[in-house]
């Protein structure tokens, strides 16, 4: 059976690193590398000082290894952290998942966040130049802030967090599926501004008093939605009209306005919507005859007043929520 060829080395060079994609002779400087770091990294990933013959034997355009090396080498060794861009989907994603791990005596210096920034670079590159990607993505463990802050530094947005996502090893730990943030850039934010403030879709809801409901269905539906969109609560009860509003505009996500108001209180409520930053037009608002007003179609609400509240209740609200602000 004759093997398709590998693809055409890609290489980069920067101040102090260059990068390269791996070939035979990086084997055994990579063995020395990995089992100089062996304990630093094995906290948080499983570690081999073998396996960057498997992923020579199966580099292709949809995965490439590449190894980041010292212009100036201080140790037996000159490698300053390897990469894999692999789970490559083409199509209408063109998205590469990126992995990485930094070696000693480099790490800390500066030289692997210099070299990372060059395989996104290839990563993003044109056929012939790099592997022609949209989008790149990292996942990374919680609690492993240098990685995550690395990430940052070169403008990878978080996008959100992915529970039991990689079964791992973590030191003298046994396998456990493990949760895991995610981080992207994407071709045309390249290259990032370095911590980019990430900026969440805003979204508001008020929640009415509901007809036919006791007086704690409405804080009960507000803290449930709230809680299922990630938005911090405002009751109207706890607070003066003036401070929640003020609170909504100060919030960067927005957040759930739970009370209720007289019709004669209407222009009161769209200033404070506007006030606070939001179009009062396309704000969902759960009003006390039990429908929604967000969209002048008078379209039944969601969630049935007469009876007890349900988890579907709460799910179909937020993503009338969510679709608001799409």
């Amino acid at each position: 059976m004759n093997r398709a060829r590998p693809p055409r080395s890609l290489l980069a060079r920067g101040d102090r690193v260059w990068v390269r994609t791996v070939v035979h002779d990086d084997l055994a400087g990579y063995q020395r590398a990995v089992r100089g770091s062996w304990d630093r990294i094995g906290a948080w990933n499983p570690v081999s000082a073998v396996d960057l013959e498997w992923h020579l034997g199966r580099q292709s355009t949809e995965h490439r290894t590449f190894l980041i090396h010292a212009t100036e080498p201080t140790d037996e060794h000159d490698i300053v952290g390897k990469v894999n861009v692999s789970n490559v989907v083409r199509g209408r994603f063109q998205n590469g998942t990126m992995g990485y791990d930094a070696y000693d005596p480099y790490a800390g210096r500066g030289l692997f966040a210099e070299g990372l920034r060059l395989v996104v670079d290839l990563a993003f590159a044109g056929e012939g130049r790099g592997m022609n990607l949209h989008r790149v993505e990292a996942n990374v463990r919680p609690g492993n802030t240098r990685s995550a802050g690395v990430l940052r530094s070169l403008g990878f947005r978080r996008e959100g967090h992915v529970r039991s996502m990689l079964l791992l090893e973590s030191g003298d730990e046994p396998a456990q599926w493990r949760d895991h943030d995610a981080y992207a850039v994407h071709r045309g934010e390249w290259p990032a501004t370095p911590y980019a403030a990430h900026r969440p879709a805003r979204m508001a809801l008020l929640v009415d008093g509901i007809r036919g409901a006791g007086p704690a269905e409405p804080a009960r539906l507000a803290a449930a939605v709230a809680a299922e969109l990630g938005l911090p609560l405002f009751p109207r009860g706890l607070v003066p009209d003036e401070a929640i509003w003020g609170l909504l505009a100060a919030s960067p996500v927005g957040g759930v306005v739970e009370g209720a108001w007289s019709p004669e209180a209407a222009a009161s409520v769209h200033e404070g919507l506007e006030r606070a930053g939001f179009d009062p037009a396309i704000v969902p608002r759960m009003s006390d005859d039990g429908r929604f007003d967000d969209d002048g179609t008078d379209a039944p609400a969601p969630v049935d007043a007469s009876a007890p509240l349900q988890p579907g209740d709460v799910i179909r609200l937020a993503l009338r929520v969510r679709a608001a602000f799409a």
